[in-house]
């Protein structure tokens, strides 16, 4: 079908909706403290509002304005900002793509299945694809979902690209839950004459390309193609139809959500599809953390040193000049008697006050507030780096809390083998299209993406489990090598059965330098004496 004509607001319902999460979401993710002030306040022009009784009373006029970042600024206080939420996204990352996946084709799955491989691995196995996962799965746990998308251009690369597209710069379209078609949208140019936004659809076998001028929130009017100078290789490429034919049949783009059921969205068309991203329902969490360690920072800013001087010691600078002390001056001019021995105590003259840091109790309340989003979020404390927590714990503790981590992991990795089979294969196709040079292939069946798997257990625990197992005859060398390599290939593990093996079968060397041969004579007793001649006599006449 051709490209939808759209007009008014921009992003369009439902998914305008969606867009106020993303921006939110986005912001914690930054750590932009401006965007985030900007949020809870209620002001997109990034300036403080007036303060005003409203924003203090009880009712939804104040609700946001007693987050954290919410509160009216009535005076210049120390806002410090704790990016868990950065790091939450990183390490949902790692845990995915620290350790790239491997891409298999079975035997059948492809004609000239060797060829086919080696292409596969050189699309998606190489240090860019990886690099694009990484980047697409930090999206994926900030905005509850990523879009990958397939791009190509014979005069800068020699191969398929892969690229990652956020949820809030594209229209997607459901079929029983599946991506059918998307439109990813992209300002590409802002000024007096306003905003211009292209708009590029994907369906299953054509691309279509739309450019159009409004403004901040409208989509405005549609334009030609060549309208920019930016836009003019579009332009260059597009038939009648505004549109690209890809000339496979498959989509050339695909929808990976982080986890679902989207709860916010569950009963919204168009958007219970989307993901629901590792932030939501722990945006306080968040707050609260940076509030605690705002007031931390506070203690630290308190607990300076400072002198209350009477104003007999100050230096007097003439009218209208002040006055002051020097804490260096080692003699001060006599005065009077009174102002050094008050009535009610000793010398007051100079009086110094530091307040106490409140170390443990702040550090516990940071420490159990990061605790809890993380727990809320699916991770564990040791894939989190904390090494404090990690180093109170036993190896076993450890391993045991890692299974939180483990199954956050397995339920994301079924969504990215579910969207990604499907994409490999078309990107084969397409590839092979534009790409004709080397073997010929034909792809009969989708790619398998295997994630490697985790080993949490520690190696001292594990050599001795093993040494146990093996002391007690109750396990083989190449099951001593399949758990200590769960990677490997059977081949691989092979090789190693046989290399220890053939250590274990060594023969000692000959000490002379000669090679070592067996006995083949009776061996000599230093115990016999002399042999009896009358006694070897007898023996030969018997």
């Amino acid at each position: 079908m051709p490209m939808p004509v759209y007009k008014g607001e921009w992003p369009p319902a439902p998914w305008s909706e969606a867009q106020e999460s993303y921006d939110l979401h986005s912001a914690w993710a930054s750590g932009d403290t401006d965007a985030l002030a900007s949020f809870y306040t209620q002001y997109p022009d990034g300036k403080p509002p007036k303060v005003r009784g409203a924003q203090y009373s009880n009712g939804v006029v104040g609700r946001l304005a007693r987050w954290f970042w919410g509160r009216p600024p009535q005076q210049a206080t120390k806002r410090l900002h704790v990016p868990v939420a950065a790091d939450v996204a990183r390490t949902s990352a790692d845990l995915l793509f620290a350790h790239p996946p491997t891409w298999v084709l079975s035997e059948g799955d492809a004609t000239n299945l060797k060829a086919a491989q080696a292409r596969l691995e050189h699309l998606l196995g190489g240090p860019d694809a990886i690099a694009t996962f990484l980047e697409a799965a930090e999206t994926q746990a900030s905005l509850g979902g990523v879009f990958l998308r397939l791009v190509w251009d014979r005069d800068a690369t020699d191969k398929v690209m892969l690229t990652a597209v956020g949820p809030d710069a594209a229209i997607p379209e459901w079929r029983y839950g599946r991506l059918a078609a998307v439109t990813f949208w992209t300002v590409v140019a802002e000024g007096k004459d306003g905003t211009w936004r292209h708009l590029e659809r994907h369906e299953p076998g054509r691309i279509f390309h739309a450019l159009y001028v409004g403004d901040g929130d409208h989509i405005g009017r549609a334009m030609p193609l060549e309208s920019l100078d930016s836009m003019k290789w579009a332009a260059d490429l597009v038939d009648g139809d505004n549109s690209i034919a890809t000339n496979v049949e498959g989509l050339t783009a695909a929808y990976v959500p982080n986890v679902r059921p989207a709860r916010k969205w569950r009963n919204v068309p168009g958007l219970s599809s989307l993901g629901r991203s590792d932030f939501e329902g722990i945006e306080h969490l968040f707050d609260a953390l940076d509030e605690a360690y705002s007031s931390w920072m506070r203690d630290l800013d308190l607990a300076k040193a400072r002198l209350f001087v009477a104003e007999a010691a100050l230096e007097n600078h003439g009218p209208g000049k002040g006055s002051s002390f020097d804490p260096e001056q080692a003699i001060f001019t006599a005065v009077p008697g009174e102002a050094l021995l008050p009535e009610d105590g000793p010398n007051q003259l100079v009086q110094a006050q530091q307040f106490l840091i409140r170390h443990e109790e702040h550090a516990a309340t940071c420490q159990e507030i990061l605790n809890r989003i993380l727990v809320s979020a699916g991770y564990s404390v040791g894939d989190f780096g904390d090494d404090k927590m990690a180093a109170a714990m036993t190896a076993t503790e450890v391993v045991a809390r890692k299974d939180l981590s483990n199954r956050t992991r397995a339920r994301k990795i079924l969504y990215w083998t579910s969207a990604m089979a499907p994409l490999a294969r078309t990107m084969l196709a397409l590839d092979r299209l534009i790409y004709p040079e080397g073997d010929a292939f034909e792809i009969k069946a989708d790619p398998e993406m295997k994630f490697p798997i985790r080993v949490d257990q520690d190696p001292m625990q594990q050599s001795t489990t093993f040494a146990n197992l093996r002391a007690a005859r109750a396990i083989s060398t190449e099951q001593v090598v399949r758990e200590r390599n769960p990677n490997w290939s059977d081949t691989q593990i092979d090789e190693e059965v046989e290399r220890i093996k053939a250590e274990d079968e060594l023969q000692v060397p000959d000490p002379d330098g000669g090679d070592f041969e067996p006995a083949t004579e009776e061996p000599h007793s230093d115990l016999q004496g002399d042999v009896d001649p009358d006694a070897e006599a007898l023996d030969e006449a018997a």
